[in-house]
């Protein structure tokens, strides 16, 4: 099972995010383990961001505007500044942040 079926909400999307991130972060992994000594981290990077496209172009078989995947997109970036707010590493993902920013993350 990927998530709780049942149970409320929040902890349904927490266990998604968590499973999301953990099979995202296999697929870093296998890609890391079969590079070509010579390629760079963006280019290892890179080769996972084709894989995954791949993969979940699926998507667009349903959706072929993207709508839906830009609802779900912007909920994973606000999400994702959020968690980096709250870790303390921000700056990982905009390291320009202005003020209106900074007043909604708080």
């Amino acid at each position: 099972m990927v998530e709780p079926l049942d149970g409320p909400e929040l902890d349904r999307l927490i266990t998604a995010l968590l499973n999301a991130t953990g099979a995202v972060r296999r697929v870093v992994e296998e890609e890391d383990r079969e590079r070509d000594p010579g390629m760079s981290g963006e280019e290892v990077i890179g080769c996972c961001a084709m894989r995954l496209r791949a993969i979940l172009s699926i998507f667009l078989v349903e959706d072929e505007e993207g709508e839906e995947l830009v609802v779900v997109t912007d909920f994973l970036a606000f999400a994702t500044l959020l968690i980096a707010q709250e870790g303390g590493f921000a700056d990982t993902f905009r390291p320009e942040t202005s003020a209106a920013d900074r007043e909604l993350l708080m």
